[in-house]
């Protein structure tokens, strides 16, 4: 089984042809920016301000920043 990450959405697996067309074309449309959270270089959506990782945190409650 194939592992994928990506900074928008975080870890893809067990993923079907449509969802790795998908996982590519979101790959291809990134851009690299700063998360305005944690502040890494991140390649994420034009449209997105933090990453994956900051999402997830915020989410589960987490305000370590």
């Amino acid at each position: 089984m194939e592992s994928y990450y990506d900074d928008n959405f975080g870890h893809w697996e067990d993923m079907d042809e449509d969802a790795i067309a998908y996982y590519h074309h979101v790959q291809d449309t990134n851009v690299e920016k700063k998360c305005n959270r944690c502040g890494q270089m991140v390649k994420i959506q034009p449209q997105y301000a933090i990453c994956d990782y900051c999402a997830t945190r915020i989410e589960q409650g987490f305000d370590d920043y």
